[in-house]
Formats: C-alpha cells, structure tokens, sequence
C-alpha cells in the first residue's frame, strides 16, 4: 500500500502555483453571500457594460476589488460614479489564472455620498460661501501671454498636450514649466510651492495647473483647501484643467477658467495664428477695398473739378463775367434812363395840370381879380360905393381904379 504525501507540508512536496490557486478558490467558495457597505472608486464601464471599481472602507481607506456584471447595473436603475457610497451583496470569487480574490456582486445600490466625497461638498460650500468663487473676482485671461507658466508632472502626457498644442497655434509661445507631483499626500504642497513661484514671477502672466484626468481619488489633492485658497489669492490669472466633464475638483471652482482637459487648456490660453493670420488678412484686404473705393470716388470727383470750365479757362471765365457785368450795367442804365424819362414827363404833366387850375391861368386868359384897400375880393359891385379906391390884379401885375 502506498503512502499518501501530504503536499505543501514540507519543501520536499511543496503546492504548484496552480495547486494553491485552486485549493484557495475552493475555500473562498464555502463563505457564502455577503453584504459589504463602502465608497465605490475607480469606476468605469468596460466593453460590454461590466465594471471593475473597488470598494473602499469608509473609516480605514483599505479596498477590495469588486466584478459587477452589466446585468447588474441594468437591475440597479442608477448611474453609478467614483465617491457614491453604496451596498453590495455577492460572493467571493478567486480568479485562479491571476490570483486575484474579489466580490463578484449581485446586487448594488446607493445610500448616499462617500465620506470622502461629502468632506469636499462640504468644502466646496464653505469656499462658495466665502466667495471665493465669485464669478465677478475671475481675471481676464491676456490675449497673447509673454510667458505661460505650466505647472503639472515632468514628463506627462498633459505636459506634451499643453505644449505641443500650444505651440502649434502659437510658435513663439514661451513655457516656463514647474514639475510637481499631481496626485497623492505630496500633490496640494508641491503645486502650492510652484503656484506661489510662478505667481511672484514677474514674467509669467497665465499659470496652467493640469493632469491627464484620472480616477476621484487621484484628483482630491485638488480639493485640498490649502490649494484651493492658494489659487483663489493668486494674482496671475490661473487655468485649471484637472480633468474631465465628470471630474469637478474645487480648483475647478475658484480657477480664473476651468478647462476639461491639457488641449482645451492650450488652446484657451493662446489664440490660433493660422486664425489669427486669416482674421488680419480679411481685415487688410477690407481695409484696401475701402481705401480703394474713398481713392476712387475723389479721383472722380477732381476729375469732374478739373472738366469744370472755370478750371480749363480762368480768361474765358472771367471774360464771361465780364460781359454779364457790362450788359447788366446797360440794363440797369437803360431801366434808370426810362424810368428818369417818364417820371419827368409825369411831372411836367402835373405842373400842366396844375397851372391850368392855378388863379394866374385865369389872370393869363384875361381875368381880374378885384379888391378893395383891405385886399379883400369884390365879388358884388352893389357893395362897393362910388369912389371907392380899387386894385386890380391882371396877369402881369396890379392896376389902381375908383368905381364910379
């Protein structure tokens, strides 16, 4: 009869890994369905509609690993995201080809915000109570910046973003880099450091803080209030591009300009020269064509002056004028010469008038006129008594008598 090894007792007859793996996955089996409360992270829907997040203890920070099936989140009826705190219920499940245990869950549902996540809810109310975000303390972003500051990790894929988008819409853009860590204990003080650098820099007038997005745990440095206080108090107008459209850390909040993402940050911060170039030219050649048209109309208009006959022939001009003053001067003799003439005749005609009814016309036709000494006219011979001294007056002079 052969003797039974017992293997993995003793280095002689020790377990193949494949051995191992399945002797654990036989155990984990026998545990049975469990209901396990956290704070979901790192989740993401695959191909297929599966997820993958983990779980995280919401006093510890420790974390399992959780496979939630597409069918599982269909029957949830919610829209599930990194800091949601949930319920789960599933079994343990060892995957034997990785070694990896996790919580194959049957069923998941909210009961409301992560700790974490209530925490910077918290603080975002606190900084807009504050007014710190107060879009009417936002600066203006400059047209064209001399220097850009850039602040993010070295060598990143949101650093070659920023720049290689930068410049391309702007070759002569200038980057001054500041290389900090982006997540963990160490990101809120090293990019407080280079915020606090760059702002006192004197040539840098735009500060771009960015990351290549990331997981809600990767981004909560850029909830840190130290940090969010430091970007509120800068001077220098800051662009913050953390992450994307889901991704809202509080920097986000008090930032001069929140860009989703490295690229959009970079082309917020400088103009497109191809743009630009095409605006000057439509502009210059508006401005030709009005210059052109103004050129033309006066070239017309002195063209019209100098057809003018005073122009072509100042004699002939002054030579007109000339005759119209002497024909008129004729005019003005002739009216006055006939107007003389018949106001001469008019008048000789009213002295006529005027002799003819005068007392001497009578006298000149052979009338008297006879008076008495005391000149007064005798009109009745029968009041003049004989003797009576009389003068008469004739048509050229007086005439002593006595009636009788």
């Amino acid at each position: 009869m052969n003797e039974q090894i017992d293997i993995g007792k003793d280095p002689d007859h020790p377990f193949t890994v494949q051995q191992l793996s399945e002797r654990v996955a036989n155990a984990v089996k026998g545990w049975g369905n469990a209901w396990v409360e956290g704070e979901i992270i790192k989740f993401q829907a695959k191909a297929g509609g599966h997820a993958y997040p983990q779980l995280r203890d919401l006093a510890t920070g420790s974390t399992i690993s959780l496979v939630i099936f597409n069918g599982v989140l269909v029957s949830a009826g919610e829209q599930f995201q990194d800091g949601d705190r949930v319920l789960v219920s599933g079994n343990m499940d060892y995957y034997v080809a990785r070694g990896t245990l996790s919580l194959k869950v049957s069923s998941i549902k909210k009961v409301g915000l992560g700790v974490l996540m209530a925490e910077i809810e918290a603080r975002r109310a606190k900084i807009y109570a504050e007014g710190l975000a107060d879009p009417s303390k936002k600066k203006k972003l400059p047209f064209l910046p001399g220097v850009i500051g850039l602040i993010t990790a070295e060598n990143s894929d949101a650093e070659k973003d920023v720049r290689q988008n930068v410049l391309l819409r702007w070759p002569e853009a200038v980057i001054k880099m500041a290389n900090v860590s982006v997540q963990g204990a160490e990101c809120a003080p090293s990019v407080i450091a280079a915020l606090k650098k760059m702002d006192a820099d004197p040539e840098v007038e735009v500060i771009i803080i960015t990351r290549g997005g990331g997981g809600f745990l990767d981004l909560v440095g850029f909830s840190d209030e130290a940090l969010v206080r430091a970007v509120a108090a800068c001077e220098t107008p800051v662009i913050s591009a953390i992450g994307h459209e889901n991704d809202r850390p509080i920097i986000d909040d008090v930032s001069d300009l929140r860009a989703s993402t490295p690229t959009d940050a970079a082309k917020r911060v400088v103009p497109d020269v191809v743009e630009e170039r095409r605006k000057i030219k439509e502009s210059l050649e508006r401005m030709k064509s009005i210059i052109g048209s103004y050129l033309g109309h006066q070239v017309t208009l002195i063209q019209q002056i100098r057809q003018h006959p005073l122009l072509k022939d100042p004699h002939a001009y002054l030579i007109q004028r000339t005759d119209d003053l002497a024909r008129a001067l004729g005019e003005l003799r002739d009216d006055l010469d006939y107007k003389l003439d018949k106001q001469s005749t008019d008048l000789t005609n009213k002295k006529n008038l005027l002799r003819s009814l005068s007392p001497q016309s009578t006298l000149d036709r052979g009338y008297a006129v006879v008076r008495d000494a005391d000149g007064q006219v005798i009109t009745d011979p029968k009041k003049v008594k004989t003797g009576t001294l009389l003068k008469l007056k004739v048509a050229k002079g007086d005439l002593d008598a006595t009636a009788n």
